[in-house]
């Protein structure tokens, strides 16, 4: 199927990313959203984040009632700034206690094809608990609550997929592919040490971009660090290209970003 104009839009992949990766809290003002998520150190989901880069008027007061909003939840006060972040916000969070840039990301898209070559996996609609100790095992500390975890993974806007790709004794890798309207977006991608280049994350981005080809989607698109540079070798060679990128900014110093996850 052919990419549209439509299935591309900087707002409509922001949108698709927040239902995809839901906050336990939203706090909206124009179209500016605090995205908070306070059990959980994900950056996506406790920082601002923006939807108009016209919506300019009275940064500094808005700015501070969103801080505010931070402090009484006891979250670091971060803006992820993007192409639709009002340049005026961006200038009043580069001032005095605010960190420079940092934990860049490239959001990048490619539309679907009619056929994929993948492996044998597994698929689920839910994130069973094993799923669930094989994400957090391949993808972050284990000292992260569990709970906290499913919760979060299973107030994801459906339809999604929980896959996986498993030897009789050990997970291989695992991914998530959630469908929002014509897009579907591949998320959370992680491949034991073990396993790696030997075709699993192939495996999976393709399961994934099937999936959402089968059941409508025209495009695909993710997110990626700026320096996984593994990772966008094998985006690259699945006819991704960058579309955006982000990055944040913290109040406070830079020690205070340790333990964030993307």
């Amino acid at each position: 199927m052919a990419t549209t104009e439509a299935d591309t839009t900087i707002r409509s992949l922001e949108l698709a990313g927040f239902a995809s990766w839901p906050a336990a809290r939203v706090a909206a003002d124009g179209a500016w959203q605090v995205r908070l998520s306070p059990h959980l150190p994900y950056k996506r989901t406790n920082s601002i984040n923006c939807l108009d880069p016209e919506d300019n008027a009275g940064i500094e007061p808005r700015l501070a009632r969103a801080m505010a909003i931070f402090a009484a939840s006891g979250v670091q006060p971060t803006l992820r700034v993007t192409p639709l972040t009002p340049p005026e916000l961006t200038e009043a969070c580069s001032r005095d206690g605010w960190s420079g840039p940092y934990s860049e990301s490239v959001v990048m898209t490619a539309p679907l094809q009619s056929a994929f070559n993948h492996g044998a996996f597994e698929g689920f609609e839910v994130p069973a608990p094993q799923w669930i100790a094989d994400y957090m095992a391949l993808t972050m500390d284990r000292t992260i609550d569990a709970t906290a975890i499913a919760e979060t993974l299973s107030a994801i806007e459906k339809p999604v997929r929980f896959l996986r790709v498993a030897a009789p004794d050990q997970c291989l890798g695992v991914a998530i592919a959630v469908i929002q309207g014509t897009l579907v977006g591949l998320f959370g991608l992680a491949v034991a040490k073990a396993a790696r280049r030997t075709g699993i994350g192939r495996t999976l981005s393709h399961a994934a971009l099937a999936w959402g080809a089968d059941n409508g989607a025209r495009t695909a698109w993710l997110q990626v660090e700026a320096d996984n540079f593994p990772a966008r070798r094998l985006y690259d060679a699945l006819g991704f290209g960058e579309r955006y990128r982000y990055a944040y900014r913290s109040f406070n110093t830079a020690s205070d970003q340790v333990g964030q996850i993307e």
